[in-house]
C-alpha cells in the first residue's frame, strides 16, 4: 500500500469518527443548551457594589442553653457531619451569605431577602468562599466565588458560564421547631465582626407588601405567573439536568406529601405537556428516569450494593410545624403496577407513611429526616408482591413479628405497627406462627430493601420561582387529583412600578417645568436684548434729566423738599407745569 492510499484511508477513517461523534452529540445539543437557565436580560445592578453587603466569613455560635431567640423566629437549619446549626434570618438579612465549616466540609448558607429564597451549597477548594456580587438576577441573589471570581445565581446554583454548584439540604423553619428536632443545635451569634443593629430590618414591610423592586420577567395576565400570589411561598426541587419542579405551599399543604418519578424531558417522543402523575399512563406511555439516573441527576452516590429496581421522589410539607423536606426512596423490587406512590401520606404533620394493601411497608418522621441509608422492611408477601406483580425474593420465611426497621426511626415491635394502623384507621392484619388455628393461613413475611436519600428542597417567593423557571413542572390541584403541569410563556422583561417611582416622576416633572420656564425666560430676554437696552437707556435719560431739573427748582426755592416727603407732586401743583416752571 503506497503512502497516498494510506493517507486517503486514514482521512476517511478520521472523517467517519467525527461523523460518529456528531451523530451521538447532535440530538443532545438542545438538552445541553437548556441546562443553563440564566438569561442575560435578567441581570441588574442591585445597589450596593461587590461585597457591599458583607458575607460572614468567621461565624461564631452560641450553645442552645444560652440562645436568646423566640420560638417564632425564622432560622435556616442545617444538619451535616453530625452537627446541627441554625442561622437566624434576622442576621442573614444584613449579610445574605455565611461561609461555614462542618468539620472538614466547607459550605455556604445563603439567603436572598428580595427573592425570599434560602439555599445551601458545598464549597470546594476551587471556590474558597462566597461573597455578594452586587448584582441580582430576577431579584435573586447573585454571588461570586473568591477562588475563580465567577458569578453564581442562588436559586439555580448556576454560574454565568453554566457551571453548577452541589446543593446542601437545609430547612427553612422556626427556631422552636428546629430546636425540637435538634436539642443540641448551635445558634449563629450576632458577634459577626460587623457593626450592625440586628434588631432592625433593612427591608421593612417587604415581605408583606406586593412590591417587586427590580426588573423581572414575572407579569400578570399569563401563566404560570397568574397561578398564585406573587409573594406566596413555593418550594423548588431541581435536578442536575433540565428538570425543575415547583410545589406551591398552598397546593402541597392540601395533600401533605406527594410522590412521583422524575420525568425525562430529553425523550424525543415526549413533550412538557405530556407529564402526568406516575401511574396515570404507565411507563410505556410516559418516559421517566431510572433509579440510577435519578440518583445521578441529584449528584447522589448510592450507598451499599443494593440493586435499585424502582424509586420515587417524596416531597412533604407541614405548614403547622413549618417543616418541609424531600427524599428519594429506592427499593430492590419493581413496583410497576402497584399504587405505592399514591399511598404516601403525611400523618399528624410529622410522620410519613407508605403502605401496600392494608399494611404499612415504610414509615419515617420529620424527627429523623436527616437520616439516610439502606434498611430492610418486612412486609406481607400476599399483599406487597401481589400488588407489585413481582416474584418474591428467595428465602421467604414465616415470621410472627411485624418487624419494621427504618434506620432506627421507629419501633420494631408489632404494637408500634398496630399503633400506626390505628392512627390511620387501617385494618389490622396480625400474622401468626406456623401452628395456626384451623382455618388460619400463615402469613409470609419477606424483607424488602429500601434506600433513603435526602434531597435539597429549597424555598422561594412564587414570583421569583416562576420567573426563573417559567417552564418548570408545577404541581397543580385538579379537584381531588394532583398532577404536574408546565407552560411555555414568552419571556418579557419589565420594570415593576413602585410608589417611590411615581413620587420620583412627580418631583422630576416639577423640576423639569421649573427648568423649562427659566430657559424660556432666558431665551426671551436674549433675543430681545437690543430692545431692552434702548428702553433702559431712555429710562436712565429720563430719570437723570428729571433729577437735575428737580435739584435746580429746590435750589431756587420753588419747591419745598418737605412737600416731596409728604407725597405732594410739584408737577401737578397749580401754577407749576410738569417741567417745574410757573405758568
Amino acid at each position: 500500500m503506497n503512502k497516498d492510499t494510506e493517507a486517503w484511508i486514514h482521512s476517511k477513517f478520521k472523517f467517519a469518527r467525527i461523523m460518529q461523534w456528531f451523530i451521538v452529540i447532535f440530538p443532545l445539543l438542545p438538552t445541553l443548551a437548556g441546562r443553563c437557565v440564566t438569561r442575560d436580560e435578567g441581570f441588574v445592578v442591585g445597589g450596593p457594589g461587590k461585597d457591599g453587603i458583607p458575607s460572614i466569613n468567621s461565624p461564631e455560635f452560641n450553645h442552645i442553653s444560652i440562645a436568646d431567640l423566640s420560638d417564632s423566629s425564622v432560622v435556616l437549619g442545617v444538619y451535616l457531619n453530625g452537627i446541627a446549626r441554625a442561622y437566624p434570618t434576622y442576621i442573614l438579612r444584613w449579610h445574605e451569605i455565611v461561609n461555614d465549616r462542618f468539620g472538614n466540609i466547607s459550605v455556604a448558607i445563603t439567603y436572598s431577602v428580595l427573592a425570599g429564597s434560602s439555599a445551601g451549597f458545598y464549597v470546594t477548594t476551587e471556590h474558597e468562599s462566597f461573597g455578594t456580587s452586587g448584582q441580582l438576577y430576577e431579584n435573586n441573589l447573585v454571588m461570586y466565588d473568591r477562588g475563580s471570581d465567577n458569578d453564581w445565581v442562588q436559586i439555580p446554583g448556576l454560574s454565568t458560564s453554566c457551571e453548577r454548584l452541589r446543593r446542601l439540604p437545609l430547612m427553612h423553619t422556626k427556631w422552636g421547631t428546629w430546636k425540637e428536632l435538634h436539642p443540641t443545635t448551635e445558634l449563629l451569634s450576632t458577634r459577626t465582626g460587623y457593626d450592625r443593629d440586628y434588631s432592625t430590618d433593612p427591608y421593612p414591610q417587604y415581605a408583606r407588601n406586593g412590591e417587586i423592586y427590580f426588573i423581572t420577567s414575572f407579569r400578570k395576565g399569563a401563566n404560570p405567573y397568574d397561578l398564585h400570589p406573587k409573594k406566596s411561598i413555593s418550594f423548588l426541587l431541581t435536578t442536575g439536568t433540565t428538570e425543575q419542579y415547583i410545589f406551591h405551599s398552598a397546593v402541597i399543604s392540601e395533600t401533605g406529601s406527594f410522590a412521583f418519578k422524575l420525568y425525562n424531558s430529553t425523550s424525543a417522543s415526549s413533550t412538557h405537556a405530556q407529564l402526568q402523575q406516575y401511574g396515570a399512563g404507565g411507563e410505556d406511555e410516559w418516559k421517566y428516569y431510572s433509579a440510577q439516573d435519578a440518583l445521578e441527576s441529584f449528584g447522589i452516590t448510592p450507598v451499599g450494593t443494593m440493586e435499585m429496581k424502582d424509586y420515587t421522589v417524596v416531597v412533604a410539607y407541614s405548614p403547622d410545624h413549618e417543616l418541609q423536606a424531600a427524599w428519594l426512596v429506592a427499593t430492590n423490587v419493581s413496583m410497576n403496577g402497584s399504587d405505592w406512590e399514591e399511598n404516601f401520606a403525611l400523618i399528624n404533620g410529622t410522620t410519613l407513611l407508605n403502605y401496600l394493601s392494608v399494611r404499612p411497608t415504610l414509615t419515617w418522621g420529620f424527627n429523623d429526616y436527616m437520616k439516610e441509608g439502606v434498611f430492610d422492611v418486612f412486609t406481607n408477601i400476599s399483599s406487597a408482591f401481589a400488588e407489585a406483580n413481582t416474584p418474591p425474593p428467595g428465602n421467604t420465611t414465616h415470621n410472627n413479628a411485624s418487624a419494621l426497621s427504618v434506620l432506627n426511626m421507629t419501633s420494631s415491635s408489632s404494637s408500634a405497627l398496630d399503633a400506626i394502623d390505628a392512627t390511620n384507621n387501617l385494618p389490622s392484619n396480625n400474622s401468626c406462627t406456623m401452628n395456626c388455628s384451623a382455618g388460619t393461613q400463615p402469613v409470609h413475611k419477606v424483607p424488602i430493601q429500601f434506600a433513603l436519600y435526602r434531597l435539597p428542597l429549597f424555598r422561594s417567593y412564587w414570583f421569583t420561582a416562576s420567573a426563573i423557571y417559567p417552564r418548570a413542572y408545577i404541581l397543580v390541584q385538579d379537584g381531588a387529583q394532583f398532577r404536574f403541569e408546565s407552560f411555555d410563556p414568552d419571556i418579557i422583561y419589565q420594570q415593576p412600578w413602585r410608589p417611590w417611582m411615581v413620587a420620583s416622576i412627580a418631583v422630576l416633572s416639577v423640576l423639569a417645568l421649573v427648568i423649562v420656564s427659566c430657559l424660556m425666560f432666558f431665551l426671551y430676554h436674549f433675543f430681545n436684548r437690543k430692545k431692552f437696552a434702548k428702553l433702559n437707556d431712555a429710562d436712565d435719560f429720563v430719570n437723570g434729566s428729571l433729577k437735575d431739573e428737580m435739584k435746580l427748582l429746590i435750589e431756587a426755592g420753588l419747591i419745598d423738599p418737605m412737600q416731596l416727603q409728604n407725597g405732594d407732586n410739584p408737577a401737578t401743583r397749580r401754577g407749576v407745569g410738569g417741567d417745574g416752571k410757573r405758568e
